[in-house]
């Protein structure tokens, strides 16, 4: 959305506006009814976050559970199963340890399993369900995308040099199933064809050789997908996209889709002032539920292909997580007008990068700000003392810092007492001089009438006027 100043106007001595393009919290009446378990709610989900509730699932009658391997450094990875029918399906998540949407998906549909008797009697003698949820506590517990190997566990089918693949590998090849779910997250800067949202669910029934071709379980992947994008229509219109279908020799989906398994990707991704995905992870949630009726019932098999090649395809890095439109550039006798696009890490608070300046007027953003009456004007950095006592930076002296043209600090981080919500950064590296550049850090002023009226402190936007 494009932000006018204006009407964001604030008393300097209240507080500080600081625009976070994801800030907000998700609503659960937004869920369409879909219950998520509480203390989930969160951008990384490490092991000791689901403990509890594999213990509340180990003492249930209904589930039953099996550890089935440890992972490189001796975490244990569980699969939880369900029913007697002999469709067999198997959902697994988050064997990137990054992407931790769809774990807490599980634990979510295996209440739904223990407390809906009425819903699981209706397929459980047609179906029997697998679940493994994290198939990368390693990665997990360091919220990084590979194991502690630095292998990606997705591109170990073949070559099975991490423990945690040649567990899923196993995994497969013992349960044979029909259908495999293979949930993931993605990045949030995937775009809805050129619709300018953000994708917030992607589908794709992976190909099983490189000339994606279509045989009978591809083919029932794709009508199953069909059946979910009805979901997708009522809980995120408009913000469903279709992941290409490249295929990856090395990636565990590719490979189960080539021992005939129907294997559909959910990938997660961003909506609208939803930080921890909470959005996408209800949507997962309907999805998998709506899944498991469609396969008991058998009525995917009288969809046609229509619906899953009607998803537009995800346009990759496409959205900009700020965009300040036409900032004017004084610089050695030059003047100049340019759109700086700034995107975040994780966290916010600590990272943030000039993505790219220029015309960005075709490219989406999730905080879009006129900004055409604002000149550029480089951050100074503020020497802390060497000897004596460390310098008190409570919330509003940071602010008369930050009119007086500092954005950084050098020198000892201990000689600086922080006590402010504010990003605060400390011998931070690459900081923009008098022309801002791509990948640099995201930290400058922007002045208007010749004070300072707007600062950017590692991608997060304050306004002092």
């Amino acid at each position: 959305m494009k932000k006018s100043f204006q009407s964001l106007v604030v008393s300097i001595a209240s507080s500080a506006i600081i625009t976070l393009s994801l800030a907000a919290q998700a609503h659960e009446d937004h869920y369409n009814g879909v219950e998520l378990l509480p203390g989930l709610d969160k951008q990384h989900i490490r092991l000791s976050d689901i403990e509890p509730l594999i213990r509340r699932v180990q003492r249930s009658e209904v589930i039953q559970s099996e550890q089935v391997g440890e992972s490189y450094e001796g975490r244990p990875l569980y699969r939880f199963s369900v029913g007697s029918g002999d469709t067999v399906v198997f959902m697994w998540s988050q064997m990137h340890g990054d992407e931790s949407t769809a774990t807490p998906v599980l634990f979510d549909l295996m209440q739904k399993i223990e407390n809906d008797a009425t819903w699981r009697e209706h397929w459980a003698d047609k179906i029997t369900l697998h679940m493994m949820p994290m198939v990368n506590p390693d990665g997990a517990e360091l919220a990084q995308r590979y194991n502690v190997q630095g292998i990606d566990v997705n591109r170990d089918a073949r070559a099975q040099q991490t423990p945690e693949g040649r567990i899923l590998m196993a995994q497969g090849r013992l349960l044979q199933p029909d259908f495999g779910f293979n949930l993931h997250d993605q990045s949030r800067y995937y775009e809805v064809g050129n619709t300018g949202k953000p994708a917030t669910i992607s589908l794709l029934a992976p190909a099983f050789n490189h000339a994606k071709d279509i045989n009978a379980q591809r083919r029932r992947a794709m009508q199953l997908i069909g059946e979910l994008k009805t979901v997708g229509d009522r809980m995120i219109p408009g913000h469903m996209g279709r992941y290409n279908d490249t295929f990856a020799p090395r990636a565990f989906g590719d490979n189960f889709a080539a021992m005939g398994i129907s294997t559909i990707l959910i990938e997660s991704g961003a909506f609208p002032k939803d930080p921890n995905r909470q959005k996408a992870r209800a949507v997962n949630v309907a999805m998998l539920i709506e899944a498991i009726d469609s396969i008991a019932s058998g009525d995917y098999a009288e969809q046609t292909l229509e619906p899953y090649n009607s998803i537009p395809m995800n346009n990759s890095n496409s959205f900009k997580d700020v965009i300040l439109e036409q900032v004017l550039v004084r610089d050695s006798g030059h003047e100049y007008r340019i759109d700086i696009g700034i995107n975040r890490s994780s966290d916010a608070r600590n990272n943030g990068s000039i993505r790219e300046v220029g015309d960005l007027s075709v490219f989406p953003a999730f905080d879009r700000y006129d900004t055409n009456d604002y000149v550029y004007q480089a951050g100074k950095v503020y020497e802390l003392p060497a000897t004596g006592d460390a310098l008190a930076l409570s919330h509003h002296e940071y602010l008369d810092l930050l009119k007086q043209g500092y954005t950084h600090f050098s020198g000892d981080k201990a000689m600086l007492n922080v006590r402010t919500h504010l990003p605060v950064l400390v011998n931070p590296r690459d900081i923009p001089g008098s022309r801002p550049q791509q990948r640099q850090n995201a930290t400058f002023l922007l002045s208007k009438q010749g004070e300072v009226a707007l600062a950017v402190l590692a991608g997060v936007v304050i306004q002092l006027q």
